[in-house]
């Protein structure tokens, strides 16, 4: 019987110190043996048979000095791997060179449900747009870009449902078996619209998106466990829940951001430059410059559609969805679905 990791006995609790973080010099050994077989299986020095990356679950109970070796091991065998840690808050230290080149955004997360969910607890566009420029002038671009973007996870309510339950601290009161008072009946079209925005904004931002599976189908639950249902497959239909069903529109809109995303590479890798964000009208618009072109993204939260001028920014852009059906009047104009978004883009060069 020993210490365990939450009281779970095949996870021993390592002895730590200050120097190395696990104290003792056989356990950091083995760990770098295991890091090594599964970069370089076949100890050839190529590691392009081997993984391109790790997600660390819950590093930071672990010592940093421990990943600071770690990470200098891993770059060792392979320097365009990618690490990317399980950090719930903000993550300076982890992202100053020696450690990880990204943490799963939860700092991401938590203002952009704010904006787009919450009622009481909502934030406007310019608080929204203040704190993920914090975030961007706390880490190196470096690991801005390779943040792991994402709205809910495994370890989250799914985000459908976090629409139909607004107004909480991101990851609380949201598990059934505590006794929370949560709806976790099926989320209706307000509540996919909302998770729809928040894909359009994943998709168009700085960093890496990261969609949870089954959320581009429609699947929806409270936290573990019911996050974790199976995954829903079309050659499965029907399930024996009825309204266990794939959502088409859902999987199409997903479809469709990431398909812009992909076909613009300023979207990937560009520069990031608020345009305007209108409070009034709930109204939030950047845009991202690089690749030979400008994309111009305008999302808004209100459930009425908004009417921005842009036309400052001037002339040729295209709506990158195709015909839109409005009369933007040359971007003096333009209109901006409610809970919704629009994308335009124009070459550079």
């Amino acid at each position: 019987t020993y210490e365990a990791w939450w009281g779970f006995s095949e996870l021993p609790v390592l002895r730590k110190d200050p120097e190395h973080g696990i104290a003792s010099e056989s356990a950091r050994r083995h760990i770098m043996e295991v890091t090594r077989r599964w970069m370089d299986p076949d100890g050839d020095g190529d590691p392009r048979d081997g993984v391109d990356g790790w997600r660390l679950d819950v590093p930071n109970e672990v010592p940093l000095t421990f990943w600071h070796e770690w990470c200098r091991n891993v770059r060792a065998i392979n320097p365009e791997a990618l690490i990317i840690g399980e950090i719930w808050e903000r993550a300076d230290q982890w992202l100053d060179g020696r450690a990880f080149d990204g943490v799963m955004n939860y700092e991401f997360a938590k203002p952009a449900i704010r904006w787009v969910i919450d009622r009481n607890n909502k934030i406007t566009p310019t608080a929204l747009d203040q704190a993920l420029a914090q975030l961007r002038l706390a880490y190196p671009a470096e690991c801005t870009y390779a943040m792991m973007n994402l709205v809910d996870s495994h370890d989250t309510d799914r985000v459908a449902s976090m629409a139909k339950n607004p107004d909480r601290v991101y990851n609380q009161g949201n598990r059934e078996q505590e006794g929370a008072a949560y709806d976790a009946t099926k989320p209706g079209p307000a509540e996919y619209a909302k998770q729809r925005l928040l894909a359009l904004l994943q998709m168009t931002y700085v960093g890496a998106p990261m969609v949870y599976y089954g959320d581009e189908t429609g699947m929806w639950g409270s936290n573990d466990p019911n996050n974790r249902k199976p995954m829903l497959w079309e050659d499965l239909l029907p399930y024996e829940d009825p309204q266990e069903t794939i959502d088409p529109a859902m999987l199409a809109h997903y479809r469709a951001v990431i398909g812009l995303r992909r076909a613009h590479p300023a979207l990937r890798t560009g520069s990031f430059r608020t345009v305007l964000t209108d409070d009034a009208q709930d109204t939030w618009v950047f845009v991202r410059s690089g690749g030979g072109e400008e994309v111009l993204v305008a999302l808004c939260a209100s459930e009425r559609p908004a009417t921005v001028d842009l036309s400052a920014l001037g002339d040729g852009w295209e709506d990158a969805f195709g015909t839109p059906g409005f009369a933007d009047d040359g971007l003096r104009k333009a209109t901006v679905p409610a809970i919704g978004g629009r994308v335009w883009f124009r070459r550079t060069k």
